[in-house]
């Protein structure tokens, strides 16, 4: 089975349990890969939450003076654990009910700092090249602005977010993608075609989900620095809890997931 069809399958048992619900358009998900978490719903625990994160890791880069151009915020399961469940538990059932119309599960967290450097992969337009059944959300952790490194996804002419199709989408196709994923030449042609490049600029807790194979890139910072949560979410048959070092992992694993699809 791959990712396509474990995901449609996660769709009809949510659907079964979830008869008052009507799911979000399958091809939605699809077709609509980028957009902006309204966190205004989710009220002052949301941003309690924020904030506290953000001053922990504020304080971990202001102790730890590493030289690089993505700082790796370690052991998320001691300083930040609880924050992070509040946070989950709040994007994890909107992306469920509005995305993607399954249960879903956190199979990867990562918090790090981006800070001044002179030239890196994650500059160049990408995509990740895992299944497209995966969705990255990013949570600023400072204010972002033009000049410190602000996401940045490319769009087609309709406003929403153009994909590539991964050649990662289960045990009978997974291969990787040419030019590692870097398509800078794509990029161009798409546009002078009428693509065009969208920056994610906001206020600390401003929160944007992405499909994976979403075109994105960094920008280089200019001043300053930034700090994100990135928390990965995927589909599951069975309602779990979303968050459990048992299956959420951090930067110890490979961000390439598994050829199978229902791995828990």
């Amino acid at each position: 089975m791959n990712y396509r069809e474990y995901f449609e399958s996660c769709r009809e048992n949510w659907r079964q349990e979830n008869r008052s619900k009507l799911p979000p358009k399958l091809e939605n998900f699809y077709n609509d890969p980028a957009r902006h978490i309204p966190v205004s719903l989710f009220g002052l625990n949301y941003a309690k939450a924020v904030n506290s994160i953000s001053e922990k890791v504020f304080d971990y880069f202001s102790n730890n003076k590493s030289q690089g151009i993505m700082l790796e915020y370690p052991n998320i399961w001691k300083d930040v654990a609880s924050d992070l469940n509040i946070l989950s538990g709040y994007i994890v059932p909107y992306l469920e009910e509005t995305m993607y119309g399954c249960y879903l599960y956190v199979d990867k967290i990562y918090i790090y700092r981006t800070t001044k450097c002179e030239r890196d992969s994650s500059y160049i337009w990408h995509y990740d090249n895992n299944p497209n059944e995966i969705v990255k959300n990013i949570i600023y952790l400072n204010d972002v602005n033009e000049n410190n490194s602000p996401f940045e996804y490319l769009c087609k002419a309709d406003g929403k977010g153009y994909m590539f199709n991964s050649y990662r989408q289960g045990p009978e196709k997974w291969s990787k993608a040419p030019n590692g994923s870097r398509v800078t030449k794509e990029v161009n042609e798409l546009q002078s075609s009428g693509h065009r490049p969208q920056k994610i600029t906001g206020q600390k807790g401003t929160t944007f989900a992405f499909n994976n194979n979403t075109c994105h890139r960094a920008n280089p910072v200019i001043e300053g620095y930034r700090d994100v949560v990135n928390i990965r979410v995927k589909p599951t048959l069975k309602k779990i809890e979303y968050i459990n070092p048992k299956y959420t992992s951090s930067f110890e694993k490979s961000g390439v997931v598994s050829p199978t699809p229902n791995e828990i």
